[in-house]
């Protein structure tokens, strides 16, 4: 099962998009799903970790995948070759 962050900002415009597009797929795939504000310890440390400077970034299994909103079609296809 693939685990999905993402990071977000409650003054992100995209944030809400990404959100969604998240929780949509959670319906049709399995995969633990987590958001996190970047404001907190541990959205700073994601960030850092994961050289983040810009949100919404999703994080499948530990890899920086996506900065921005990905296209459906994208978010799939990762979620299809990051699985396990």
């Amino acid at each position: 099962m693939a685990n999905v962050t993402l990071l977000v900002s409650s003054t992100c415009s995209a944030c809400p998009s990404a959100k969604s597009l998240w929780k949509q797929l959670r319906v049709k795939y399995s995969f633990s799903y987590r958001e996190i504000d970047i404001s907190t310890p541990d959205g700073q440390e994601l960030a850092d970790r994961h050289a983040v400077r810009a949100v919404p970034a999703t994080i499948i299994n530990g890899r920086l995948t996506f900065v921005g909103v990905p296209s459906r079609q994208s978010a799939e296809k990762a979620l299809s070759q990051r699985r396990g």
